[in-house]
């Protein structure tokens, strides 16, 4: 009886063995906040391949007052911090902040995490990324926002690493981004009974429909198909909304919790024909001025349709609206094939990311 017992206790013994390795094997760290380890490193560890260093988004989310948010459906990854923010666009590998200027960044993705170049988000949140090669060989990385009491490297000779890690699988969310100039055409108040015959017409340029918000539930009809036909929604600010930026808000609010519950989206962007830096801001939304209106005449004028699509660009004015009156949209073909004569355009949808002008 002894000796069976004695048996069973061994084979214990070597099962515990063998569960504790890969903990052992997962000691190393790699990524630190402060003077923490970052706790979710053994999910979430910072990356250094092909040349870039790369840390998880949802790392930020760990200093006091930063807000993390992201979402597959609209693509885009916004960090914040009261009236700070810098928000990617996914889909289109750029970002853009406070500075109101558009610029390219990288987003890789990771064991489901979202990851990125630290320094655009360090700069913007007064956040310091330093990196040291550990005792292992293995470079390690830092982010601190200067309540540090310890040098990276103390930190570093505090800490047991050991063990190789494999060199993860990198993978951009939604591959390479398209070369060209974007523009963000604009469909201005369309009359709901005008949107079903405006879509056969736009072809393979994608659009955004600026609607009141307070009249979003008399497009029930069409919203379905805006979406599926690759456009998007966003809400136009008119002199009512501007003499009355809280009013306009909750107008906005109500016009989401609508959107969402019938289809599942939201829309964060308002437009104005106002300069930008005249528009209210309001908080959670992101304001874009287009002050170029295409009517029918306009689209038959050459010199009408150069300003918008050379002048504009030209003076960082990358985006127009169409009026949607039945002369106008007799006139939508023969506009896009110009359009399109310009090699270098794209046209995209407006997001948070997009250009302001």
């Amino acid at each position: 009886m002894r000796s069976k017992l004695l048996c069973i206790l061994l084979a214990i013994a070597f099962i515990c063995t063998l569960i504790c390795i890969p903990v052992a094997a997962q000691t190393r760290i790699s990524l630190f906040i402060g003077d923490d380890e970052w706790n979710n490193d053994s999910l979430m560890p910072f990356i250094e391949s092909e040349g870039k260093k790369l840390v998880p988004a949802e790392v930020f989310g760990e200093f006091d007052g930063i807000k993390v948010s992201s979402s597959d459906s609209l693509g885009s990854l916004l960090i914040e911090r009261g009236e700070e923010y810098i928000s990617y666009n996914l889909n289109f590998g750029t970002y853009i902040d406070n500075d109101g200027i558009v610029k390219k960044a990288d987003i890789y993705s990771y064991g489901g995490a979202l990851y990125l170049e630290p320094q655009a988000v360090c700069e913007r949140f007064d956040l310091k990324f330093e990196t040291a090669f550990a005792q292992d060989g293995y470079l390690a990385a830092r982010i601190t926002d200067g309540s540090e009491e310890l040098s990276f490297e103390t930190l570093l000779s505090y800490h047991a690493n050991s063990g190789e890690v494999e060199i993860p699988y990198l993978y951009n969310p939604t591959g390479k981004t398209v070369a060209g100039l974007f523009m963000y055409p604009y469909m201005l108040l369309p009359s709901p009974q005008n949107v079903e015959d405006i879509l056969p017409l736009l072809g393979r340029h994608n659009v955004t429909f600026a609607l009141l918000p307070k009249n979003i539930k008399t497009y029930a009809a069409s919203i379905a198909k805006i979406y599926a036909s690759g456009h998007t929604i966003a809400y136009y600010m008119n002199w009512a909304g501007e003499s009355n930026p809280e009013a306009f808000r909750a107008e906005m609010e109500a016009a989401n919790e609508f959107l969402f519950a019938y289809i599942g989206k939201t829309s964060r962007v308002y437009i104005s024909p106002e300069t930008y830096r005249y528009i209210p801001k309001i908080e959670g939304y992101f304001a874009k001025s287009c002050q170029t209106n295409l009517v029918a005449d306009d689209l038959t004028d050459d010199r009408a349709v150069n300003m918008a699509l050379i002048d504009s660009p030209a003076a960082l004015k990358f985006n127009f609206s169409l009026a949607s009156d039945y002369h106008t949209r007799i006139n939508y073909r023969a506009f896009f094939r110009k359009f399109d004569s310009f090699t270098e355009l794209r046209s995209m949808t407006a997001n948070e990311a997009t250009s302001t002008d």
